[in-house]
């Protein structure tokens, strides 16, 4: 059985590609996407491929996987793949070519009699058993990265799931609280082949939490330098970096670990504990990052405002601690405060839907989520409004959107001035009246719709 693939992000012309994909012989169609706009373009997708075939539609991913029932429920959805698609896709694929009956594949949703039909999901797949990645299915060039001095550098997951217990992630419902991941020889042999296909520079390992077996990552990072290739970080959590050696600091820069991203969401020690069952007080955070100080390590903090139950005192501990890490070095950064919103298969989303708070009921619906609006708080004016303020000055506190605007000196001008304006607005809390916001609303109108 063979395999096309369509990637709206990269082929302007992806109704094409789905005409030229799409024949006589076509078993399924597949779309992935995760909760917010992607969904909207993935309907627009699946009614391209109604057009153009009866095969069956099969949803999968992130969203999808949260909301089976629901989404199965839509008229461009005839299957859903619930959680790891690698096995329960393949099956389905496999009995719809037979002509056999589709019923009972762990993990699979469908339609019968006019009503969706589940199986629960089978076990969490062991990682080492996996087979690699395809990467020979797409034109790789257009994934490739570019970081510094124009690095070419490919996304990489060597990990799947964190053990931790955190509310507001949608770990401890898609990866049942499971940390996985595949031996570390076993991901250098393979970074060693995809350095020569690929011509790679850098790797960018992008797991939920990629420091939980201390022994594992030290070794894929001394394996990473031994190929040659420079390293970024995503997914680390202040008890593990704890956990680590000075020594262990000074390995790490100098195996060429060039950024490590750490989740900090919030300042305020009620909030990490009460709300958001977050490991680790803000002593310790500030503890863990002031070991990067003087360090070649680009240190990226992530912040998000608008917890349920969250006072304005809180978020400004927030908002001053995010100016305060800036303040510790040029190698310290935050890319902007992201406003919180209740993500489906959560523990605060299950809270607030027992409280009465009302949540899409149709897929599209699904498609206004937004990482940079306050779906909590939309019908709150005044905390939504003070939130989308804060945002809007939020986004020039860094310097490291700079390089997405070397290429208009306009642009480059008016952030240089601007920065200094977000500083006071909100160190002093001065954030009425904005113009910069009426502005900020009039760009955000000019985006371009869902083609």
């Amino acid at each position: 059985m063979s395999v096309r693939i369509v990637d709206q992000r990269t082929d302007a012309d992806w109704r094409g590609s789905l005409l030229k994909a799409i024949d006589d012989a076509t078993v399924a169609v597949g779309i992935t996407s995760m909760t917010g706009e992607m969904i909207l373009h993935a309907l627009k997708a699946a009614g391209e491929v109604r057009l153009l075939t009866r095969a069956p539609i099969i949803w999968g991913g992130i969203h999808a996987s949260l909301l089976p029932e629901q989404t199965v429920e839509h008229a461009l959805v005839d299957f859903v793949v619930e959680g790891e698609g690698e096995a329960a896709f393949a099956e389905l694929a496999r009995r719809l070519a037979a002509g056999e009956d589709t019923g009972g594949i762990p993990g699979v949703w469908r339609k019968k009699n006019g009503r969706a039909e589940g199986t629960p999901r089978a076990p969490l797949l062991d990682m080492g058993q996996l087979p690699p990645v395809p990467y020979h299915l797409v034109d790789m060039e257009k994934y490739m990265q570019f970081y510094k001095d124009a690095r070419r550098t490919l996304f990489y997951q060597s990990s799947r799931g964190c053990p931790h217990s955190c509310t507001y992630c949608y770990n401890r419902t898609f990866n049942a609280g499971r940390w996985r991941a595949r031996d570390a020889k076993n991901i250098l042999e393979e970074l060693a082949g995809l350095k020569t296909r690929y011509n790679l520079n850098a790797v960018f390992i992008w797991d939920d939490n990629f420091f939980i077996d201390h022994a594992r990552a030290m070794e894929i990072i001394a394996g990473i330098k031994k190929l040659g290739l420079k390293c970024l970080l995503h997914g680390a959590d202040v008890e593990t970096l704890a956990r680590m050696s000075d020594a262990d600091l000074d390995f790490l820069g100098s195996a060429g670990v060039e950024a490590l991203a750490l989740g900090v969401e919030s300042a305020s020690d009620r909030v990490r504990r009460d709300i958001l069952k977050k490991r680790g007080n803000l002593d310790l955070v500030r503890a863990q990052l002031s070991r990067f100080k003087g360090r070649g390590i680009e240190v990226s903090c992530f912040f998000i405002l608008g917890f349920p139950d969250e006072t304005r005192e809180e978020l400004q501990l927030t908002i001053n601690f995010a100016m305060e890490v800036l303040r510790m070095g040029h190698n310290f950064h935050m890319e902007r405060f992201f406003n919180y919103t209740p993500y489906p298969g959560t523990e605060l989303f299950s809270r607030l839907e027992k409280r009465g708070m009302a949540f899409p009921r149709k897929l599209e619906d699904w498609g206004a989520y937004h990482w940079n609006y306050s779906n909590l708080h939309g019908a709150d004016s005044e905390t939504g409004d003070f939130l989308e303020r804060v945002a809007t000055a939020g986004n020039f506190l860094d310097r490291v959107k700079d390089p997405f605007v070397e290429f208009n000196w306009v642009l480059k001008v008016l952030v240089a001035l601007y920065r200094p304006v977000a500083w006071a607005r909100l160190r002093t809390g001065i954030l009425w009246p904005m113009p910069e916001l009426w502005l900020s609303r009039a760009f955000k109108k000019l985006v371009k719709p869902v083609r």
